[in-house]
């Protein structure tokens, strides 16, 4: 069994907590950074971060709001923006180029990076079941109170497969901010290497939203999962860090024998 170690970045709000597996990897090869969606944590990623070889540091932050990473008790301190400038904060301290790996919120969370902090650090990007604009066909909860919101959040961590989640505070407070968002205007400017993974049983956030992403991003590669819905780690694990791996293969020709 793999063997996680933690450690804590500094952010203008406090030491985000953040989950490691191949600390002693050369810190030049940089890190895959994995961020989980609105009601996960960093345990989303605990079947697909063992799989990412031994090549680099893969760092999996807890966004605010979950285990020891800062908790505001203002659902107001949970935007977009807030967790981006934490997630910029992470990036900044990888030695290396980072890949940046977002699932669901988190692809929200890359998109809102990129339009305010711009890809310096990053050397590639894989966006999986997101979306850039929730607006009526994204709906993750229809509650509207912090209370209701954990009501349906139980549920839905059931069907998602998720073993630990946010506090309700935070899942409120996130999904205030994400239900407005529209990065769409930030995609044509991405210049990174960049796979969109969708399934395409996704009822969470449906396929046409992984193809608006994957049509408006220069070159972006677009992997579409038969028979799967919105948590493609849970699926397949192995798959999963496959399609990382590749992606980040075609930018390092070197290491492209330790994906197969």
């Amino acid at each position: 069994m793999t063997a996680f170690t933690t450690e804590f970045v500094a952010t203008p709000d406090g030491a985000l907590e953040c989950l490691c597996v191949n600390r002693q990897a050369d810190p030049a090869r940089g890190a895959f950074v994995l961020l989980h969606g609105i009601q996960g944590t960093a345990s989303a990623w605990s079947e697909v971060a063992p799989r990412l070889g031994g090549e680099r540091t893969v760092l999996m932050p807890n966004m605010r709001g979950r285990g020891r990473s800062p908790a505001p008790e203002d659902p107001g301190a949970y935007t977009l923006e807030h967790f981006a400038a934490d997630l910029h904060a992470v990036i900044a301290a990888v030695p290396g180029p980072v890949t940046l790996v977002g699932w669901s919120m988190g692809v929200l969370v890359a998109l809102t990076l990129l339009a305010r902090h711009g890809a310096h650090g990053l050397d590639g990007l894989v966006l999986a079941s997101g979306t850039a604009r929730p607006a009526g066909e994204a709906v993750w909860f229809h509650a509207m109170s912090a209370a209701d919101i954990a009501e349906e959040a139980r549920d839905r961590a059931t069907r998602l497969g998720l073993v630990a989640c946010a506090a309700p505070v935070a899942v409120a407070g996130a999904w205030a901010s994400v239900r407005m968002a529209d990065l769409r205007p930030a995609l044509a400017g991405i210049r990174l290497p960049t796979l969109v993974l969708h399934g395409e049983q996704d009822d969470q956030c449906p396929l046409a939203h992984g193809r608006l992403i994957a049509a408006a991003i220069p070159d972006a590669a677009l992997e579409i999962w038969p028979d799967t819905g919105h948590n493609p780690m849970a699926r397949d694990p192995q798959r999963f860090a496959q399609a990382v791996l590749r992606l980040y293969g075609a930018t390092r020709p070197d290491i492209v024998s330790a994906i197969h």
